[in-house]
């Protein structure tokens, strides 16, 4: 998948056209790729709040595909993280990987979500190429070239729960102006993030 800009002249104003993917400037100035989802996700665990957002019909389905331990007496979700050993259990108290339960209704999809997040959709897992040649940053944040990177990412189109969290996918090049089909100056190095499924 390519993305590309048309023609514009250096110092013109940010304009997303159609077919360009959402990127958004973080607060500590990286890139998010957003990717978007055509209805809620099954679950999605906030490593920010420290809180699952769960539909409750899919918990069981949802705990098992993140292996995650779920605490008779006190209710709360105990997920690994990203690298973790998922056979090594996770003690009681422990800040990172201890998280609240909440309906999925609660969930603010307008949140921009931090590293380490994940969600959990209907589907499977398919290979995508993503290549980004002079798309724009919003909100008027300059344009950005970056890739390919060869990703996995949740396709509603397949069968059974899917996975994806919210990490960095590679680094590429910000850039204040652009000219004719490309940007006009080296620019400057800046990392990436997306929604891909974790290899583990």
């Amino acid at each position: 998948m390519q993305f590309a800009c048309e023609v514009d002249s250096p110092g013109e104003v940010v304009e997303r056209l159609p077919g360009d993917p959402l990127l958004l400037e973080l607060p500590d100035g990286r890139i998010s790729i957003q990717s978007a989802i055509p209805t809620l996700p099954l679950a999605y665990v906030s490593r920010g709040q420290q809180k699952i957002f769960v539909d409750y019909e899919s918990r069981i389905g949802v705990s098992v595909l993140v292996a995650a331990h779920i605490s008779v007496s006190s209710g709360l979700w105990r997920i690994p993280l990203i690298g973790d050993d998922v056979r090594v259990p996770i003690d009681a108290g422990d800040p990172e990987r201890e998280f609240s339960e909440h309906d999925i209704s609660e969930w603010d999809p307008g949140l921009l979500p931090e590293e380490g997040d994940y969600r959990v959709q209907a589907g499977s897992p398919i290979q995508e190429e993503l290549n980004l040649e002079c798309v724009p940053v919003l909100p008027e944040r300059g344009w950005v070239s970056g890739g390919p990177w060869s990703i996995e990412r949740c396709h509603s189109s397949g069968v059974g729960l899917c996975r994806e969290v919210f990490t960095p996918v590679g680094r590429g090049l910000k850039h204040d102006f652009k000219s004719y089909r490309t940007c006009a100056e080296k620019g400057q190095q800046v990392e990436f993030l997306s929604w891909i499924c974790p290899s583990v």
